[in-house]
């Protein structure tokens, strides 16, 4: 089975390509979809992450047979490519090995923060590459509630701001909206700092669903965001 691969589904609104080097993401996130994927628990799922087998080997092998390609890919929708000191590790590989094969267009999606900004060098060089970060809500408390394996709200601020002031072209994931007004308010606090916005609901949580009025919180981030470059996904588009 490739490493590189076309996503489907939902996952395609975001990347025409993506790229996961581990199996398994220490991050816990309560909305997670992939431990369902699996078929394991979140517990067994965010127990004992690790790379999968001969990643790189595979990474250098597929990258090399696309060399040049246009097609934007992600890293990563399977697990946090930043999740800890050995994922990053292997993410600088990765990218420095796609930097080799020309590739033109890639994106890390991360809620590492601080740990990510030591690739932004790599990502700087290369006009078509993206800093993307996760953050759908504000406080602690609630991100130590859906995240509580995952790094601070603060430094993912402060690395998406550490993007901007690099000249970075750098996305925000708004997904899976918990919050009608924390959302809001990460748009309100970051709009300076981010080039493009990517917003969806919270699916699969029947409680969190109904608690919000998403035609109204369509209209309300339709309005926070105006001119500003953004993607509003399929499935909250359809409370429009």
């Amino acid at each position: 089975m490739p490493v590189i691969y076309e996503p489907t589904g939902k996952a395609r609104e975001y990347s025409e390509l993506a790229l996961n080097l581990y199996s398994g993401c220490s991050h816990k996130c309560l909305y997670c979809y992939c431990p369902s994927i699996m078929r394991k628990s979140l517990d067994d799922w965010s127990a004992m992450p690790k790379a999968r087998t001969n990643i790189i080997r595979q990474v250098e092998k597929e990258s090399e047979k696309m060399a040049g390609c246009d097609k934007e890919l992600i890293l990563s929708f399977m697990s946090d490519p930043y999740q800890d000191e050995e994922a990053a590790f292997l993410t600088r590989q990765t990218l420095l090995i796609l930097e080799k094969n020309r590739f033109q267009k890639v994106q890390i999606l991360t809620k590492a923060g601080f740990r990510a900004v030591r690739d932004f060098d790599i990502i700087g060089r290369n006009p078509g590459w993206k800093f993307g970060s996760t953050i759908m809500v504000r406080t602690e408390e609630l991100r130590s509630h859906w995240e509580p394996g995952a790094p601070s709200i603060q430094s993912r601020y402060e690395a998406v701001k550490i993007a901007h002031k690099a000249g970075l072209f750098t996305w925000v994931s708004i997904e899976p909206v918990v919050d009608h007004e924390e959302a809001l308010k990460v748009i309100r606090d970051l709009l300076p700092y981010v080039s493009f916005w990517k917003v969806g609901k919270i699916n699969h949580n029947k409680s969190i669903e109904e608690s919000i009025n998403w035609k109204s919180f369509y209209y309300d981030v339709k309005e926070v965001l105006g001119d500003q470059p953004h993607m509003i996904k399929k499935d909250l588009q359809a409370f429009a």
